[in-house]
């Protein structure tokens, strides 16, 4: 197989680019009646065909303005590209625009593309520019990004500002491009559309209609869309502006650059010469001002709502077919149903970004990746949080979703967003069966590529071929997923114990989940406000979904968890706020972890600043426990995850704690609650937890079978000699 290095390629690609340019300005050249070579040689020599150019003869006829027209029609167009941007794909885009625009300059186009940054743009220059492109995201709320504050806000003052000219921006020509996602309704794309509003009040002629990138779909081909139209327009109209007949007809007496520049949107161009046409065949020019083609594409591409209320007031009265019949939009919509139904969740470009970063993509809408406690107790080197709290055996966990897709953006997300989001299920569904057989050979291939790791114990890799666990938590919202029942059962089947996070959005399907090993609830935070700011979810009553979550909890006859992720500065001061909701769903267990650092992040403002001590978790933990008054203990801790387990006093039997879970027993409890319906309680397969796992032990939750390794100025810690113990991984 052949392997091209990335240079190589480039290359590659750049040769293609200016061959197809070098095409295209043939192509152009035979259609003007000449060739190259002929073009060529008539730059080379002068207007009579002689060596050089003569001051008699024809030649006498040049004057200074046609100098002064030359030089005009041979200065390149400058575009300015701005982009406003959070997570880098509008700067992407903002790129691609610009290599695009630079390849017309191969096949005789004078364009100047520049990409700048919002965040740097000197506001002074707005008025001068003449082509400007602005590519803008949407944050939280419908806002611009943090780097484009600035600078959207700075235009809003000024179109609002009754002392500005509203024909300041008259002889700029502008194109916006906003970024977003559909699932936040009235939120989508409202930056961009914000930004193409003030600018029209101040004057600027659109080059064509406000585009909307929808992260839930196909991002660069969407964009591929819209700048084609994009690019269309100003090939349009730069050689309106440069043909033969735009100079002869300029007047006699008036200097070509005392004329203005004259650039219309493409809509208004295209209308234009139609009328003309019109006009010369002697029929109705008003009937040919707005045709079936300009009203199918302002339904479909203008996706601006009220920008453009100019063209809206021009638009002839017509009393015949044009409007669309109320059955026929019914007809649509139930195409548009069906066809989305058979779309594939995953995007392109997240499957790309997901792949990137370690996940193995199952069919259409699933995932399963490597949890790094899997490789560190196959050497040896220790155990998650849930091998400390349940008594699981991590080397023989898998973590998996068979839904990638999520109903929040919570600000702490691992993933970095890099997944789908929804408030429905309205994608290509996969079989469960397949799911979960792709989800295990996955993993077993995964297995298999770390049998390399150094001071890998082969009796565990071998076990870990047998998935004992999985773990519903990998990414997005696994309850959306509508065979979520029968996927759980494929698992209880194969002896797999289900562990299922939900972030609690759906309590219709928390009510309809059938009963698995353990299901959580993430409580990120405590009031309404913060839950908002932290989640950024996408439902509008999603705090009454979140209460409503809470209060299906306790309806559940098996083991129930609340999930309080602690992140300083946002959510560790509403202890009161807590109690309340740990009072509406009496959770059987509480676990409480700080948050996770994952690195910086363009979708995510945390720092290390905001990740709590291991001490601070504890203590908020002890004031939560306090002011619970009784009914939840300090259980156990596992101080290398950061993570504290509260659980019921009930768990302590004879003053022993039982948080650890009797697998087999469960087993076969599920089993028979499928066959007749048998009903089993959270007590019927608790098994006793060990002492070095209980809170305070010196041993902090680390199995002390394992060896634990410290990274130090000297170095790390010798291994121990590996022996067979009871703490469930021996």
């Amino acid at each position: 197989m052949l392997v091209f290095k990335p240079a190589t390629v480039a290359v590659a690609v750049a040769v293609v680019s200016a061959s197809i340019a070098y095409v295209l300005w043939k192509q152009r050249q035979q259609e003007q009646g000449t060739s190259p070579k002929q073009s060529a040689r008539k730059e080379s020599s002068g207007c009579c065909g002689k060596d050089s150019a003569t001051t008699t003869g024809c030649c006498q006829s040049s004057t200074n303005d046609d100098n002064v027209e030359a030089e005009e029609h041979a200065k390149p167009v400058a575009v300015r590209i701005l982009y406003g941007t959070h997570t880098g794909t509008a700067k992407g885009f903002a790129t691609t625009l610009q290599q695009k625009l630079f390849a017309l300059n191969v096949a005789g186009y004078a364009f100047e593309p520049s990409v700048v940054d919002m965040k740097d743009y000197d506001q002074d220059n707005l008025e001068h520019e003449h082509v400007l492109i602005s590519i803008l995201s949407t944050w939280t709320g419908g806002v611009p990004p943090e780097s484009a504050l600035v600078f959207c806000n700075w235009l809003q003052d000024m179109a609002q500002d009754f002392r500005v000219s509203k024909t300041w921006l008259k002889h700029v020509h502008v194109g916006v491009y906003g970024l977003g996602n559909s699932e936040y309704d009235e939120h989508y794309g409202k930056a961009s559309k914000a930004l193409s509003k003030h600018l029209s009040s101040l004057g600027a002629s659109r080059l064509c209609p406000r585009g909307v990138g929808d992260d839930n779909q196909d991002q660069a081909a969407q964009f591929d869309s819209w700048s084609d139209h994009l690019i269309a327009a100003l090939c349009e109209q730069y050689d309106a502006l440069r043909s033969p007949a735009a100079s002869s007809s300029s007047s006699p007496s008036v200097k070509p650059k005392q004329q203005p520049a004259g650039w219309k949107s493409q809509n208004e161009f295209r209308r234009q010469k139609r009328k003309e046409k019109a006009a010369a065949n002697g029929e109705d020019t008003e009937e040919a001002m707005w045709t079936a083609e300009d009203q199918m594409n302002e339904i479909v591409l203008e996706l601006d709502q009220g920008d453009d209320s100019d063209d809206e007031d021009n638009r002839p009265k017509k009393q015949d077919s044009g409007v669309v019949d109320v059955e026929d939009i019914g007809v649509v919509m139930k195409e548009s149903e069906a066809a989305a139904l058979s779309r594939e969740m995953v995007t392109p470009l997240q499957r790309k970004a997901l792949t990137k970063e370690g996940y193995k993509i199952i069919g259409t809408h699933s995932a399963v990746k490597l949890c790094r406690w899997t490789k560190h107790q196959l050497r040896g080197r220790g155990g998650c949080y849930k091998h400390t709290f349940y008594g699981i055996t991590s080397y023989q966990c898998m973590e998996t979703t068979p839904s990638l897709a999520c109903a929040n953006k919570c600000v702490f997300c691992w993933r970095h967003h890099k997944n789908p989001v929804g408030r429905e299920w309205r994608w290509k569904t996969d079989d469960a069966k397949e799911l979960v057989e792709g989800a295990i050979s996955r993993h077993q291939t995964m297995i298999k590529e770390v049998k390399g790791l150094p001071g890998l114990i082969q009796s565990r890799w071998e076990e870990a071929f047998t998935v004992r666990h999985c773990a519903l938590s990998l990414v997005g919202e696994p309850i959306m997923y509508p065979h979520i029942n029968e996927f759980c059962r494929e698992l209880h089947a194969r002896e797999i114990s289900s562990f299922l996070v939900t972030n609690a959005q759906f309590p219709e399907k928390i009510a309809a989940l059938e009963p698995i090993t353990q299901l959580y609830v993430s409580v990120d935070a405590a009031t309404k406000d913060s839950l908002k700011a932290i989640d950024r979810p996408l439902f509008k009553d999603f705090w009454e979904r979140f209460l409503s979550c809470l209060t299906q909890l306790k309806a559940k006859g098996q083991r129930t968890v609340y999930r309080m992720t602690l992140v300083k500065e946002h959510n560790m001061k509403e202890l009161d706020n807590y109690v309340e909701l740990i009072h509406l769903g009496e959770p059987d267990l509480i676990e409480i972890k700080a948050v996770t650092y994952c690195g910086k992040s363009d979708a995510s403002d945390l720092t290390m600043q905001n990740v709590p001590y291991h001490q601070e978790v504890r203590d908020f933990c002890e004031l939560l426990c306090a002011k619970l008054g009784g009914g939840y203990e300090l259980a156990t801790e596992h101080a290398h995850s950061n993570c504290v387990l509260v659980a019921k006093t009930k768990f302590k039997i004879d003053g022993h704690w039982h948080t650890w879970i009797d697998y087999d027993k469960f087993h076969t409890l599920i089993q028979a609650y499928y066959k007749d319906g048998t009903p089993f309680t959270t007590m019927d397969y608790i098994a006793p937890t060990p002492a070095w796992a209980v809170y305070n032990a010196p041993e902090a939750g680390f199995d002390p079978i394992e060896t634990r390794f410290r990274r130090t100025k000297e170095g790390k810690v010798v291994e121990i000699e590996y022996t067979a113990t009871d703490s469930g991984c021996g």
